[in-house]
């Protein structure tokens, strides 16, 4: 019976391995890329989407005075006075009690309110990261 040339089934074997370690490696590599990405993502829609929610018709937010680290806000909708604050955290206070936070790690001496005329706020936020934000926000006129 004459031999035919073919792969030892320790051949077969280590290829295998070979090809299932390459697969679990390129699994890994493409995970730890998309986290960054969508970490880096998620930072700046969350920028936007805090400066929709001020400008947001839902609310119709009208600024009533500005500070460095406060605005007063009324709501025109629901006759509601707030503040939105900037401490280590944007958030918003309601007069009568209880606040939401909107945008988180903040370095506050790096941040602030800057009032542009009777109705726009320029909002200059530094994350804690480093990161720069800035954003002009446009309220409602006063009632």
């Amino acid at each position: 019976m004459k031999r035919q040339p073919a792969f030892t089934l320790v051949e077969c074997i280590a290829a295998l391995l070979v090809t299932s370690l390459v697969v679990v490696l390129t699994g890994y590599a493409l995970t730890a890329v998309r986290t960054t990405s969508r970490l880096s993502l998620a930072q700046a829609t969350d920028w936007v989407i805090c400066l929709q929610e001020l400008e947001s018709a839902d609310h119709h937010f009208a600024l009533k005075r500005a500070d460095r680290y406060q605005l007063e806000l009324r709501d025109l909708n629901q006759h509601r006075n707030y503040e939105l604050c900037l401490r280590d955290r944007l958030y918003l206070r309601s007069v009568n009690g209880g606040y939401m936070p909107v945008f988180s790690n903040i370095r506050v001496e790096q941040s602030g309110f800057k009032r542009l005329d009777s109705q726009r706020v320029c909002i200059t936020v530094t994350r804690t990261n480093g990161q720069k934000l800035e954003g002009i926000v446009c309220f409602e006129k006063d009632q």
